[in-house]
């Protein structure tokens, strides 16, 4: 006898979750893209000059105004433009059919025509709908903003381990006594953590940021090798290990950890060493690991089909009958109200949409809110250099 309410462990075909935007495959990057496209990409995260990770702003109202690309309106009159059209053609239909004409700016009542109780009816549905529209999509968005600005604080998070690591390393470091420089041996240590350092911070994030994932074909180890981010003898190490494509850069952490285990325990490296010195370093790796890990669970888990599928039917309900339940008290001038609420609650509801992709991997809204990874990396691979520079000489 079959037990009632049973645990159930057999899904049906379409119960399975599936991504509807999954990335391209490696071998599809690698027949896809060019060495040009590549190098593009080496340019932006090697480069020099300085940049900014997210669009900064004037607080002037004036000149808040005069922005445009990269704004939410940029986003959304289209869709107004649409809506108004729409509301437009509704309103011409109306006044035909109770009218018999086309004089659709001016005002008059609809008397007993069956249209007009229709209309009352769906302005009451309206109006609770405004308010339960009004409320969930602040709150969408609010809770939207607070999933970006924590992958915002989780990335300089990430950037800041590198900062810690290279402090500790560098301050410690063996040194001639009569120069203050750093021994060959701690210098060539040092230059190559720098490196490892700056290798896993490429390879993390081409493992999340479809921007930067060609870097992980053959191509992209080709040009990175040729290019100096990486030696051929490291790429074929890294190529050898039994991990995915995308996981070669726990094979560069791991690297690391060993060979700073190694240099605590020669002079002619680490020179000052104290017995939390190791300890602490431990602990800074560990750090990196766990923050660096965080960000594929933000993105993979940054909001349920069922609640960002339930805002935008409620709100694209709420905007398609706006022209319908103004209609009676506004005639032909709802087209006009449909256009503001669209670029307003349309407008919402994209910028929550753009929060919860700060990497810009589906493309959504192109020039709107997104993480320029290119600038963080290269503000860390300087921050690393900086490191060691900055202690180079003591004495």
């Amino acid at each position: 006898m079959a037990i009632k309410n049973q645990r159930r462990v057999i899904l049906q075909p379409w119960e399975h979750h599936i991504d509807p935007n999954p990335f391209p495959a490696i071998a599809t990057l690698e027949e896809i893209t060019s060495i040009q496209e590549i190098d593009a990409i080496l340019d932006q995260i090697t480069g020099k000059e300085a940049g900014i990770i997210i669009q900064q702003y004037k607080p002037h109202a004036s000149w808040l105004w005069s922005q445009f690309y990269g704004t939410v309106i940029y986003s959304a009159w289209p869709k107004a433009l649409i809506h108004m059209a729409y509301g437009a053609l509704f309103c011409v239909w109306v006044r035909f059919q109770t009218h018999g004409d086309f004089h659709v700016l001016t005002l008059e009542g609809m008397g007993d025509h069956w249209l007009a109780s229709a209309l009352v009816i769906i302005e009451k549905i309206w109006m609770v709908l405004m308010s339960l529209t009004t409320f969930l999509l602040t709150f969408f968005v609010g809770q939207a903003w607070t999933f970006w600005k924590s992958f915002i604080d989780v990335s300089r998070n990430i950037q800041g381990r590198f900062s810690s690591i290279q402090m500790l390393l560098t301050s410690h470091a063996a040194r001639d006594d009569k120069t203050g420089t750093y021994t060959p041996e701690a210098e060539a240590f040092l230059k190559d953590m720098a490196q490892r350092l700056k290798l896993f911070h490429t390879l993390h994030w081409a493992s999340q940021a479809l921007r930067f994932r060609p870097l992980l074909t053959d191509k992209g180890w080709d040009r990175m090798v040729a290019r100096g981010l990486v030696s051929e003898q490291e790429r074929k190490r890294l190529q050898a290990l039994r991990l995915s494509p995308t996981q070669k850069h726990i094979g560069v952490f791991q690297s690391m950890v060993v060979l700073s285990q190694k240099a605590l325990n020669d002079k002619q490296i680490i020179g000052i060493k104290t017995s939390l010195l190791e300890k602490k370093i431990m602990e800074e790796f560990c750090t990196l690991r766990g923050t660096a890990g965080t960000i594929g669970g933000l993105v993979a888990g940054r909001m349920p089909l069922a609640y960002v599928h339930f805002v935008q039917v409620l709100v694209d309900t709420f905007v398609v009958l706006t022209p319908l339940a103004k209609y009676k008290d506004l005639g032909m001038f709802s087209v006009l109200m449909i256009g503001i609420l669209t670029f307003f609650f349309h407008g919402l509801l994209v910028l929550a949409k753009v929060f919860m992709d700060p990497l810009d991997n589906e493309h959504y809204k192109v020039g709107c809110v997104y993480l320029d990874l290119a600038v963080l990396l290269r503000e860390s691979n300087g921050g690393i250099d900086n490191w060691i520079a900055a202690t180079e000489t003591l004495g």
